[in-house]
C-alpha cells in the first residue's frame, strides 16, 4: 500500500518528483530495470542462505565461513577494477548472458550439493559465480544508466544505480523467507535448498528478460544524451 501510494504521488501529484516517469521512456529502460530487480535480488538470497547453510547445515565455525567467502571478495575487487576494460571489449548482451548463467550455476551448486560435498568441487565455483554475476551486471547498469540520461539527471542515474540493488535485495529476501518458512517441515537443510531454487528461478527470469527484451551496445566513446538530443533537434529543424 505504501509503495502504491508513493507511485501515485510521484506520478500524478508531485510537481518535481524524485523519479520522473519520463526516465522509463528511455529505450529498454523498463525491461532492464525489471531484470535488475531479479538479478540483484539473488545476491541477498545467496549471501544470507549460503551463510546459514554453511554454519547450520555444514557446521562450519565463523572464521572458516569467512575463509570460504574470500574468493568472492577477491573476485569482486578484480571485476570492479577491470570492469571498464571488459565493457569496452565485450558486448553488454554477452555480459548479461554470463550474469544469468552464473546465477543459475551458483544456485544449482548449493541446491544439489550432497551432505559430504567437497568445497573445491561445489562451493568454491558457486562463490565465484555469485560474484561474477553481480559485479558484471553492476558495471553494465552503471554505464547504461549514466549514458542514457542527460547531464541534469546524472544524480538521478547514480541514485537509481544505488537504490535498485537495495530494493531488490529487500524484496527477494522477503520471498525467500516465505519459501524457507513455508517448507520448514521438510527439514532445515531442504528448506535452505529451496531458497536456492528460488534464486535459480530469479536468475532464469532475469536471463529471459535480458535476452528477450534488452539491447545495449558495448561501451564506447559516443555522444552524450544531451548531444544526441541536440542533434535530433537540429535534424528536425
Amino acid at each position: 500500500m505504501s509503495l502504491g501510494a508513493a507511485v501515485y504521488v510521484e506520478g500524478w501529484v508531485a510537481e518535481q518528483p524524485l523519479l520522473p516517469f519520463d526516465v522509463f521512456r528511455i529505450p529498454y529502460m523498463r525491461p532492464f530495470i525489471l531484470g535488475l530487480l531479479f538479478t540483484y535480488g539473488t545476491l541477498g538470497i545467496f549471501l544470507l542462505y549460503a551463510t546459514l547453510y554453511m554454519q547450520e547445515v555444514l557446521n562450519l565455525n565463523p572464521m572458516l565461513t569467512v575463509a570460504w567467502y574470500v574468493p568472492m571478495a577477491i573476485g569482486g575487487c578484480l571485476l570492479a577494477t577491470l570492469g571498464g576494460l571488459i565493457l569496452h571489449r565485450i558486448p553488454a548482451i554477452v555480459l548479461m548472458l554470463i550474469t544469468g548463467l552464473a546465477i543459475i550455476i551458483d544456485s544449482l551448486l548449493f541446491a544439489l550439493a550432497p551432505p559430504n560435498a567437497n568445497y573445491w568441487a561445489w562451493f568454491f565455483p558457486s562463490v565465484i559465480c555469485a560474484t561474477v554475476s553481480v559485479d558484471l551486471i553492476f558495471n553494465v547498469a552503471n554505464i547504461f544508466l549514466s549514458t542514457s540520461m542527460p547531464a541534469r539527471q546524472q544524480g538521478l542515474a547514480g541514485a537509481l544505480a544505488n537504490v535498485i540493488p537495495q530494493f531488490a535485495i529487500a524484496l527477494m529476501l522477503g520471498f525467500a523467507d516465505i519459501v524457507v518458512t513455508g517448507t520448514a517441515g521438510q527439514g532445515q537443510r531442504q528448506s535452505y535448498r529451496n531458497a536456492f531454487w528460488l534464486e535459480l528461478a530469479c536468475g532464469a527470469t532475469a536471463l529471459v528478460i535480458f535476452m528477450g527484451f534488452v539491447r545495449i551496445e558495448r561501451a564506447k566513446s559516443d555522444y552524450t544524451a544531451d548531444e544526441k538530443e541536440e542533434r535530433r533537434q537540429e535534424e528536425i529543424a
